[in-house]
């Protein structure tokens, strides 16, 4: 009875995950629409969302994990999990195509299951692996409409962009194994935003001219400050459901998500759902409770 109770509390807080993972990115491309930047996005999200669980952490009586260890550990994550996807995401957009670019996420958690049971950080065993097979084939059932759409004229391009759900498994990994002691998914979140908002300012001068961002517009703003509320809440659960569900179930986070989009955009726009629709989003369902960590 308390495998069963756990099983269904850890594929509940995935599926929560999955539905702020979703409504952030609906938000995130209402905001691009309304005239924001990608990087000026990222940076006030990542900073807006610390900023607003900053207080809450520091009312808990906690602080920031502090120390050249968990210095290090933050930095290492913002390079692999923030700075390289996103310069390669952009980089990868603009000469395969943004299909492309929002696929080769799918590869994350079969990545992910490959590091941590090379690495020993968790168990594998066959029916965690049918779980994120299944999760790989809805994935694929809901975007094949993107899968069809990708240039594979540049293959060089093709391959560096493996690199991209490559860094999202290692990042997986890297907190999970090296999760600073005694420090709670509140502590954890904060200071990952706030690195994730320092790598992102600066490489933003790269790719953008932060001199051209607008502020001001009342409906960018309006969706800027959603955005930072819906980030504050999805990584602050986001690191709850790493911490008990482990790298592998963590890492089915985009499945879910995307499978939240295609719901979210049937709800709220119209999208028709069909059969091939309702089959990934049973699959990956399906494949989250099938992928839970313990062993049966």
């Amino acid at each position: 009875m308390g495998r069963v109770l756990a099983t269904s509390s850890t594929v509940a807080l995935l599926a929560l995950c999955g539905l702020l993972f979703a409504s952030r990115i609906m938000v995130t491309k209402a905001a691009l629409g309304a005239g924001a930047q990608p990087f000026q996005l990222g940076l006030i999200g990542n900073a807006g969302a610390g900023l607003c669980l900053l207080p809450w952490l520091l009312a808990s009586g906690q602080g920031l994990p502090r120390g050249w260890r968990v210095g290090a550990l933050f930095v290492a994550l913002g390079v692999v999990s923030v700075a390289v996807p996103t310069v390669l995401s952009n980089l990868v957009v603009q000469r395969v195509g943004p299909a492309y670019a929002a696929t080769v996420y799918a590869l994350s958690p079969l990545l992910t299951m490959s590091f941590a049971a090379g690495f020993g950080v968790e168990r594998m065993f066959p029916r965690r692996a049918l779980g994120i097979g299944l999760g790989f084939v809805g994935m694929l059932t809901l975007v094949w409409q993107q899968v069809a759409a990708i240039n594979l004229g540049q293959p060089a391009w093709v391959v560096i962009g493996l690199a991209i759900p490559a860094c999202a498994a290692l990042g997986n990994i890297i907190r999970s194994a090296f999760w600073p002691a005694g420090a709670s998914a509140l502590a954890f979140s904060c200071g990952t935003l706030f690195t994730a908002s320092l790598t992102l300012g600066l490489l933003a001068p790269l790719f953008e001219d932060p001199r051209g961002w607008e502020w001001a517009d009342p409906p960018m703003l309006g969706w800027t400050l959603l955005l930072v509320a819906a980030s504050a809440v999805s990584y602050l659960m986001n690191f709850r459901l790493q911490r008990i569900g482990g790298p592998v179930v963590f890492s089915q986070l985009g499945y879910w998500g995307t499978g939240f989009g295609v719901l979210l955009s049937a709800l709220l726009f119209g999208d028709v759902l069909t059969a091939l629709s309702v089959l990934g989003l049973g699959l990956i369902v399906w494949g989250g409770m099938l992928a839970r960590r313990t062993a049966p």
